[in-house]
């Protein structure tokens, strides 16, 4: 399975390369983007430095458009029952 996400994590890397952000911190502005809210544990001191972090991401509509398309290429759905399409 990893070898099939590796574009969409990938992606998720590069974004937050131009935003000094780790790929987790995207996918978590992805989901709030998405109109969740997600509910994430944390253990560690730096995971709540990342939820800041995901908190100030800017996602364009052209990265949300590309990374929504890299997930539907997957086979792997992202989108919960509740979400509405984007």
């Amino acid at each position: 399975m990893l070898p099939q996400l590796k574009a969409l994590t990938d992606k998720l890397a590069s974004i937050g390369e131009k935003q000094g952000a780790a790929a987790p911190d995207v996918a978590t502005a992805w989901a709030i983007a998405k109109g969740t809210t997600p509910i994430i544990g944390v253990t560690k001191p730096h995971h709540v430095d990342g939820l800041i972090r995901a908190g100030s991401i800017t996602l364009t509509d052209a990265d949300i458009a590309e990374l929504e398309a890299l997930a539907d290429a997957t086979d792997v759905s992202t989108r919960g029952w509740w979400e509405k399409e984007m």
